[in-house]
């Protein structure tokens, strides 16, 4: 069995795939316009203090932290 784990959660460095988003309508819309989806595989580049900082295919985005807790990923 896979142990799920939330995008907050991992250090700078780790790459995970999404397996589902834990968040309302709003929250999902938000992660779905910057391509934060079930099945993408996204690298951490910088978790200390503030947004995320997350590649996600050929880009970079900001992920706000309380939205990346609802994010679970493995």
């Amino acid at each position: 069995m896979f142990s799920h784990k939330t995008l907050k959660s991992m250090a700078p460095g780790e790459t995970a795939f999404v397996v589902a988003i834990n968040a309302g309508c709003k929250a999902r819309t938000r992660l779905e316009s910057i391509g934060i989806i079930p099945g993408i595989e996204v690298d951490v580049l910088n978790n200390s203090r503030g947004p995320m900082l997350v590649s996600v295919g050929e880009g970079r985005v900001m992920v706000e932290r309380g939205i990346a807790q609802k994010v679970l990923v493995a």
